[in-house]
């Protein structure tokens, strides 16, 4: 039996060869997207460089929202690369809104848990809709976090602001991320560990619902992570829904929810709707 090596299963990088192809892939029908979009670009949520986020509206009035949050471990990657996730929701009538975040080392998760509450609050402020939230890996943690914020101590946004979710490929407790070295980057204690992991935290509300997806290729690890969550959230009264997709790694899973008609895509589309109708 092999050992469990943490700096491997918790590194996607490690167990995909060829996982360049897909950032490459991704930056080029991103920018394809963008230039053929009505969209606007690069608007403020906060005072910083990054702190700013790309906005694909649909023409529809009160048409669904959709916050997606890219990956990266909290330390790569920006909006910009996943731009064309929102051609295939923008066809079903939702509007998109991808933001970018400060990278570790440069900051703390704890730090980038807080601009991704103050990019909500500003969604809200522009567009007075209740947004939907997904996103990716590391966004995977911060979707989590979104949907586990008690809003009601945020300033000028609901108390429901969010109550829906939709993870792909997420980390919910990031103990085990000390072992490992992606924490040179990270700088994770005990202490902020436990202070920056979404599965650890009390439910806000009793309304709350939760897809954990994760590809069937994938680490051990990550499945693990995804079915501790279903398991610990579902025992808080969140509605929670674990789904394992098959011939999907950490990132090939990604292409999945911009793929109309495929399972992972119109789960998406429906919990949108879903979330719109309440």
């Amino acid at each position: 039996m092999t050992a469990f090596d943490p700096n491997i299963e918790y590194n996607a990088r490690k167990t995909v060869p060829d996982h360049a192809q897909f950032s490459e892939k991704w930056d080029v029908e991103a920018a394809r997207y963008r230039d053929e979009a009505a969209c606007k670009l690069d608007i403020p949520y906060g005072a910083g460089a990054r702190e700013k986020y790309d906005f694909f509206p649909v023409s529809a009035s009160e048409a669904p929202l959709c916050a997606y949050i890219h990956g990266g471990y909290w330390r790569s990657r920006d909006r910009k690369t996943f731009s064309h996730l929102a051609k295939g929701l923008n066809q079903r009538g939702i509007s998109v809104a991808i933001p970018s975040y400060d990278l570790a080392p440069n900051v703390t998760l704890p730090k980038i848990i807080e601009q991704m509450r103050a990019f909500l609050a500003k969604l809200w402020e522009n567009s007075s809709t209740r947004p939907f939230v997904s996103g990716n890996s590391a966004g995977g943690h911060l979707t989590g976090a979104m949907l586990m914020t008690d809003w009601s101590r945020e300033k000028n946004v609901p108390d429901d602001l969010v109550t829906s979710a939709f993870a792909l490929s997420g980390l919910y407790d990031l103990r085990p991320l000390m072992e490992t070295d992606i924490n040179d980057d990270l700088h994770l204690t005990s202490e902020s560990a436990r202070e920056a992991s979404p599965m650890l935290w009390p439910a806000p509300r009793d309304d709350l619902k939760f897809v954990a997806a994760v590809g069937a290729l994938e680490s051990n690890a990550f499945k693990k992570q995804s079915r501790d969550v279903s398991s610990a959230w579902e025992t808080i009264g969140v509605d929670v829904e674990y789904l394992e997709v098959p011939d999907c790694n950490h990132f090939s899973i990604v292409n999945e929810i911009s793929t109309p008609r495929s399972m992972l895509y119109e789960r998406l589309v429906s919990m949108i709707e879903e979330h719109t109708a309440n």
